[in-house]
């Protein structure tokens, strides 16, 4: 794993992608897939722009806003099941470490803890250890940075390297809807299998009530696509030469962009040619119900306990097996 990536890396692994999912045709027309979240924070720019959706207001008060109330709301519940030995906490696409710096704040100031905030180059896991450290909690004494991708086979290919000395158990945050962007049951289960009895898994996840597909128009804000736009401008494309939307589809929302030019790219002696009206799809979120998320996460852990924040938009689900 990189520890960091810069313009050049992110177009080949993005071009890879390209060529090894194919197309699917839509009309005269086909849908290209980059839909892998680890592309959305491979440089720098990419994180910054993440991290400013956090001034988002629709996210915000969706996300950042709900998934923290919540974690108050369970304080006590998480500390019983966190226990009193010592642990990594593992943060899971760890943003700026924003989400575990509120789990913190709830844990017992005796309790010893080294912060592992994994995300997929340095950028962002540099700064998550630097806000945790800046926080001046007293009971996290130890850091570990983890590069990976994230994926449900993150904590199994990482297992022996982070249980080590005193550190014999995870705890380990997946927030912010992560989830969402994968099949469930895949990186449940990849998850499940490398967790012991004493590993602890907190998951925050937007949900659904009423309609399924519901809503479409925060996901087609341009704050979103100025996130997303910066792997377009790697593959060569500009602002005027693609028009951003979103959409429900396969029961999911899709994010992309749609050509209004032919682009050919190249790479080490390979090419794709891209069509004006084609689609390029750069980001999905699969939308659950309460009782479906805690029906998948049953499958996979024997202790699962689900709290909604008041008007169920939003779930924290806690699990051991």
């Amino acid at each position: 794993m990189h520890s960091c990536y810069n313009e050049i890396a992110v177009v080949g692994l993005v071009f890879d992608e390209l060529v090894k999912n194919g197309v699917s045709e839509k009309g005269r027309n086909y849908v290209w897939d980059i839909a892998r979240r680890k592309f959305l924070y491979m440089t720098p720019e990419l994180a910054d722009s993440f991290l400013e959706l956090k001034n988002y207001g629709v996210y915000k008060s969706q996300i950042i806003d709900r998934e923290v109330s919540l974690i108050k709301m369970c304080a006590k519940t998480i500390a019983n099941n966190i226990g009193n030995e010592p642990f990594n906490l593992v943060d899971i696409f760890c943003g700026d470490g924003t989400k575990a710096i509120e789990l913190l704040k709830l844990i017992p100031k005796n309790l010893k803890i080294r912060y592992c905030p994994v995300n997929v180059c340095c950028y962002l896991a540099d700064k998550a250890i630097e806000n945790v450290k800046n926080a001046g909690f007293e009971n996290v004494v130890d850091y570990k940075k983890v590069l990976a991708d994230c994926d449900g086979r993150t904590l199994r290919d990482l297992e022996q390297g982070l249980k080590e000395g005193d550190y014999r158990r995870n705890v380990i945050l997946l927030l912010g809807t992560i989830l969402a962007s994968y099949d469930i049951n895949d990186y449940l289960f990849e998850l499940s299998q490398e967790m012991s009895s004493e590993d602890y898994l907190i998951i925050g996840n937007g949900i659904r009530t009423g309609e399924r597909l519901a809503g479409i128009e925060k996901y087609g804000h341009e704050k979103m696509s100025s996130w997303f736009m910066h792997l377009m401008r790697y593959l060569g494309f500009n602002n005027n030469d693609v028009e951003y939307n979103a959409r429900f589809g396969n029961s999911r929302v899709e994010m992309y962009y749609k050509l209004k030019v032919d682009k050919v790219i190249k790479r080490e002696g390979k090419e794709v040619t891209l069509r004006a009206g084609d689609e390029v799809l750069v980001a999905i979120l699969y939308k659950y119900f309460e009782e479906e998320l805690k029906k998948f996460c049953s499958m996979y852990f024997s202790n699962v306990e689900i709290v909604t924040d008041e008007d169920k938009g939003y779930a924290l689900v806690m699990c051991k097996k």
